[in-house]
């Protein structure tokens, strides 16, 4: 009766035994790697996945991320190459040039990539322009010339050109009518009497009147811009007839 009894003890000890065994954790879950080895994966975390660590993952340039292998962020190599104008550099893609050294001679190093050197100033392999031009924007241009000239002067609520005046705009003429001469605008100005709206007209008149004496002239029409300031600009504060005739006049800027 106890060999019986001894039997039957050993029997259920060994039933439990194997009922444990085969009662392991479900998939994904895993207490080690043996728990997911069948499919090729790595316990992390108490879940199986595809890696632990780097060396789990196959092929240049992999990494072991949260679990799962990816390729590391701008990795490069004979084969893996970079996008756009990335330059591999110790298997990591970066920018197409560093300094000026790792362009080609017309071009220079602008935050990371190779740019066209322009023709004169910074970065330009000859800085200054030859005689007789001018950089403007990294370009040489010809030198413009501007034409200096003294206000011509009205009398009060008139856009007539005064015979005293004509010598002024005659000699303005002929400096406008020389080569390489800037676009320049006549404006035309009043003094402080009369309303906004009419002194800008008035103004307008006296540029106009300007430009058509220098057009009779022979200057090219387009050399020539006309604008009204009205009373906005005077030349002398005051109100008195020695500031108002300083203010009744067209001047000359250029561009």
């Amino acid at each position: 009766m106890s060999w019986t009894r001894h039997f039957l003890v050993t029997l259920s000890l060994g039933s439990l035994a194997l009922l444990f065994t085969a009662c392991g954790p479900t998939y994904p879950k895993c207490e080690n790697d043996g728990h997911c080895e069948d499919k090729g994966e790595y316990c992390l975390n108490m879940k199986c996945e595809q890696c632990r660590e780097n060396t789990h993952c196959k092929g240049a340039g992999m990494q072991c991320a949260a679990g799962s292998c990816e390729r590391i962020p701008g990795y490069c190599d004979d084969t893996i190459k970079c996008t756009g104008k990335q330059k591999c550099r110790d298997q990591r893609c970066g920018p197409e040039c560093l300094d000026d050294k790792e362009c080609a001679e017309a071009d220079y190093c602008d935050n990371g990539s190779c740019t066209p050197r322009p023709e004169c100033g910074d970065n330009a392999l000859s800085p200054t322009c030859p005689e007789g031009k001018e950089c403007v924007s990294g370009g040489c241009q010809i030198k413009l010339i501007s034409c200096s000239s003294d206000p011509v002067y009205f009398n009060y609520n008139s856009s007539n050109i005064k015979r005293n005046q004509r010598k002024t705009l005659e000699s303005v003429a002929e400096c406008l009518k020389g080569e390489n001469i800037a676009v320049h605008t006549i404006e035309g100005h009043c003094d402080e009497r009369g309303t906004e709206e009419y002194n800008m007209m008035l103004g307008e008149r006296r540029a106009d009147a300007t430009r058509k004496y220098l057009e009779r002239k022979g200057v090219p029409a387009d050399r020539l811009n006309t604008r009204s300031y009205g009373k906005e600009r005077p030349a002398v504060q005051g109100s008195n007839e020695r500031s108002w005739k300083k203010n009744r006049r067209s001047e000359f800027t250029s561009q």
